[in-house]
């Protein structure tokens, strides 16, 4: 008896299969309803009214070489993305990559942008750019009115997804590698607020001297005291670059948290996952995850912090197209009523 227990006892048991995580179903759900949005919103888009670009007004614009400049870069850097993160390995090894899937992801992701308007018109883009009016008035529940007049900009609004997501991953994926090499002691935390700095610093720059001062785009209303050059029509929002700064990081770390083989965090348990829908979920999960990134990390909080703003610069009639509050003959826009019912308050 007492040998038939030690022998049991001691037999090898078999092994339970590993449980199967459920963040990449999880994603995915989210990457589907990304999907969802994107297909519905274009698609009433382009069937409305507001399927036309909007017209440019009597003012001169004097950058315009600038911005088509700067559409000619763009639309060249998204093609060789494409080339060489999706095409090529599809072509070559017949897969479809991180990178690929992280592009695509970050292309979809593109139909949150017009919500950077919900509640103010804190966003302007200069209507000489090539672009069919917006999508704003299609997206469900979106407040503000009037946002398929808004110039999306086809040409580099989009690409901003591919240079301050995949590229600026890409940068930051390098910087992380080379700071753990010559920093080897430093804490993940460490390096990645290090990383996160450099990306403030790094958006302002490229977007202040690209797209700011050129006018390609402009910050109608700001927070005067957390604002550069306030009242001037470049005026500049810190927490713009602070944000995107959140949005940049969000997307390095999903990068690199990637494992051996090549699956990063919210991919863990796709092993369990056979055929081509391994590939399809992984995709909808990388889709969801930069959609959330996108609008956590910069929309809703950007629109949060502009119902603080109290100044508001006088457009030219290529940036108004899609002003609703704020400029010259519009009413004063949600902050401003804040603002006066808070001075308000303080008097009684």
């Amino acid at each position: 008896m007492t040998t038939s227990l030690s022998i049991s006892a001691n037999r090898p048991q078999d092994a339970e299969p590993p449980r199967e995580s459920g963040a990449i179903r999880f994603w995915a759900a989210l990457g589907i309803g990304a999907v969802v949005l994107a297909v519905s919103s274009y698609g009433r888009w382009t069937f409305s009214e507001d399927f036309s670009a909007p017209p440019t007004g009597p003012d001169n614009y004097e950058y315009l070489w600038a911005l088509r400049a700067v559409e000619v870069i763009s639309v060249a850097f998204v093609l060789g993305f494409l080339w060489f993160c999706l095409l090529r390995p599809l072509i070559r090894d017949r897969e479809l990559t991180f990178d690929g899937k992280l592009l695509l992801g970050l292309i979809l992701a593109y139909v949150v942008d017009p919500t950077f308007n919900s509640f103010n018109h804190s966003f302007a883009m200069n209507a000489y750019s090539v672009n069919l009016g917006s999508w704003g008035d299609q997206i469900p529940f979106f407040p503000a009115p009037g946002q398929g007049q808004l110039a999306e900009a086809l040409l580099w609004a989009m690409p901003l997804y591919v240079y301050c997501g995949i590229a600026a991953a890409m940068l930051g994926c390098s910087a992380l590698n080379r700071m753990r090499q010559r920093f080897p002691a430093a804490s993940t935390v460490a390096l990645y607020a290090a990383l996160y700095l450099g990306f403030v610093v790094g958006d302002f720059i490229f977007e202040f001297t690209l797209f700011v001062l050129p006018q390609l785009y402009v910050f109608p209303g700001v927070k005067g005291d957390l604002s550069l050059f306030a009242g001037e029509l470049h005026q500049f929002p810190i927490y713009h670059s602070i944000f995107a700064g959140w949005f940049a990081i969000a997307i390095t770390w999903l990068r690199d948290s990637r494992d051996g083989s090549g699956r990063s965090s919210i991919e863990r348990g796709a092993e369990a996952i056979t055929g081509r829908a391994r590939t399809a979920i992984s995709f909808l999960a990388i889709t969801g995850y930069a959609t959330v990134a996108a609008f956590l990390g910069y929309f809703l909080p950007f629109s949060y912090a502009s119902m603080g703003a109290d100044t508001y610069t006088d457009l030219p009639s290529y940036l108004s197209s899609a002003a609703f509050c704020g400029d010259e003959g519009k009413p004063d826009c949600p902050s401003e009523y804040l603002n006066q019912l808070r001075i308000r308050a303080e008097e009684d």
